[in-house]
């Protein structure tokens, strides 16, 4: 945003201008990196599909992922006096937990497991927990990936149906939000060389999360499919 004299006819300082688009909601993120190697034509199906089923109250759309929260996290850009050197210890090991989550937009119900791990045994292990908190008066499609663990033949779904996303397209994944809000809320700066602390760190954002279901429900609104 460029804000000159010749076209507000006002003076206005660096950090003037910083005051102001932080008033405004504004604040510093890192880009993410991103694919670019979408199906275009596949995408535009799969949109189309979503919107129709989201149109069935007796259908439960859970959109599930997984995710890695590492100890040491890579520093967030932070707004910081002038001349201040902000640190961050550094441990350089290699603590690390994952975390299977399954989110319901419509009402923002949000399930999920840490795990040391991903493989097929304890993405069904997941699948478990969620066949427990599911409507079973409901019919429940669960969106998820392209990931290997995703497609084994001789999983059990039960209650479950499964539906995957077109490939290279995380942005059609709501939860994907939800990740990014915990780690920069919860994670920003924060910093462990012990995996119990980063357990317990990760299981009360995560139970916070869970607890606040409206909040969820703003994060994870399906605004890419309308």
């Amino acid at each position: 945003m460029r804000i000159s004299k010749k076209n507000h006819a006002v003076a206005i300082s660096y950090s003037q201008t910083c005051h102001i688009l932080r008033q405004m909601g504004y604040v510093r993120l890192r880009p993410r990196r991103w694919p670019g190697k979408q199906d275009e034509e596949a995408r535009s199906t799969f949109k189309k599909e979503i919107h129709v089923l989201r149109q069935n109250q007796e259908i439960d759309l859970w959109f599930c992922d997984e995710t890695g929260f590492e100890g040491d996290p890579q520093p967030r850009t932070l707004l910081c006096p002038k001349g201040s050197r902000p640190r961050l210890p550094y441990f350089g090991g290699h603590v690390r937990s994952n975390v299977i989550g399954s989110v319901r937009p419509r009402d923002g119900k949000f399930v999920s497991l840490i795990l040391p791990y991903v493989d097929t045994e304890l993405f069904e292990l997941f699948l478990k927990e969620l066949q427990r908190r599911v409507s079973k008066r409901h019919r429940n499609l669960v969106i998820m990936d392209n990931a290997s663990w995703h497609k084994v033949k001789r999983i059990q779904w039960g209650c479950l149906e499964p539906l995957y996303l077109p490939t290279y397209s995380p942005d059609l994944n709501p939860i994907e939000q939800l990740w990014r809000v915990i780690k920069q809320e919860f994670f920003s700066n924060f910093c462990t060389n012990r995996h119990e602390i980063l357990d317990e760190h990760l299981e009360r954002s995560l139970k916070y999360f869970m607890d606040q279901r409206e909040l969820v429900k703003s994060i994870c609104a399906m605004t890419t499919f309308d």
